[in-house]
């Protein structure tokens, strides 16, 4: 089954729907409204913003973290009770709002696939499937998936470049028959990594780039290159108020090898510890920071909500 990003097909129509478009063509999405509203829920937080075309926060955040691992039903029911308060609170419509969420790394998979361009489109269709039904094999083997992928702009000399997403089709369930419960309709149900790869091309970051995106509860490495991506998740614990430095070095450590190992450089520094001076200056002191990514629009934990907003809002695909 395919996983629907919701974005319109372009014609001439390419039978899938757009993750990542870089060939900069914007207005895709027609103009329900001005209004975002993205959310995203994870087994230690859930987070949400809401905010109009002109940035101006339209609903208060709305945010929850806990001090260990929690089922996801049990997040889920509380966002939801936070939402309910919310909507009495502002007589919220929420099916005036462009809606989207993105699912967490854990739960898929993203990969780049060069192709020889010597393949006519049957060939090269049939091909994309059947890579796509090896990674599920390999990966999934008892589980239900969600895919889409989208072939990617390249010179005609070039291979045919193919960006592949697969997600549980449980989580992807979950969250439709959520927004479904609660009176919204989700336009983009995004995945983690294609997000964070987003907001490094909204940024302008120089190509190749990887992004060592912080959160509460992980530290995601993400390269992103003409012809293959990587990443990696770590699980950290953060805490605004001091380090533990021995656990922190160890994860530290640990990244490092991962940096050298794959070579990786033009690396940029995101999310939560940007917010906090400390933290900030511990991770450009221990690894090979080149440069730090921030949204400035609102507080850093909210990059990739706000990605979605200006996605949902502007009608790019970034």
């Amino acid at each position: 089954m395919r996983l629907i990003d919701k974005l319109p097909v372009l014609k001439p129509p390419q039978e899938k729907y757009n993750l990542i478009d870089t060939s900069k063509i914007k207005n895709l999405i027609p103009s329900r409204s001005k209004t975002a509203f993205t959310f995203v829920i994870d087994n230690m937080f859930y987070r949400a913003l809401s905010f109009d075309s002109h940035y101006r926060k339209v609903l208060p955040f709305l945010e929850k973290n806990y001090p260990e691992e929690t089922p996801f039903e049990e997040v889920l029911q509380d966002f939801t009770r936070e939402v309910n308060e919310i909507r009495t609170k502002y007589n919220v419509d929420f099916k005036k709002f462009k809606v989207g969420t993105y699912i967490p790394t854990r739960y898929g998979l993203l990969k780049i696939y060069n192709f020889p361009r010597t393949l006519g489109k049957v060939e090269l269709l049939h091909s994309i499937e059947l890579y796509i039904q090896q990674e599920i094999a390999e990966n999934f083997p008892e589980k239900e998936v969600v895919y889409s992928y989208d072939i990617l702009p390249t010179e005609k000399d070039e291979p045919y470049r193919v960006l592949i997403t697969i997600v549980e089709k449980e989580i992807v369930d979950k969250l439709t028959e959520w927004s479904l419960m609660n009176g919204m309709d989700i336009d983009i149900i995004s995945f983690e990594p294609v997000t964070l790869i987003n907001l490094g091309l909204y940024k302008k970051l120089p190509e190749p780039f990887s992004i060592l995106y912080t959160d509460i509860n992980k530290i995601l490495i993400l390269s992103y290159q003409k012809d293959r991506i990587l990443y990696e998740e770590f699980s950290f614990l953060f805490s605004p108020d001091n380090i533990a430095e021995d656990v922190a070095n160890l994860i530290i450590w640990d990244i490092r090898n991962y940096i050298v190992l794959n070579d990786l450089g033009n690396i940029y520094l995101a999310g939560i510890v940007t917010e906090y001076e400390h933290l900030m200056q511990y991770f450009l002191e221990k690894l090979p920071i080149f440069g730090i990514v921030t949204i400035d629009k609102f507080p850093e934990r909210f990059a990739l909500l706000y990605i979605l907003g200006e996605r949902l809002i502007h009608g790019k695909t970034l």
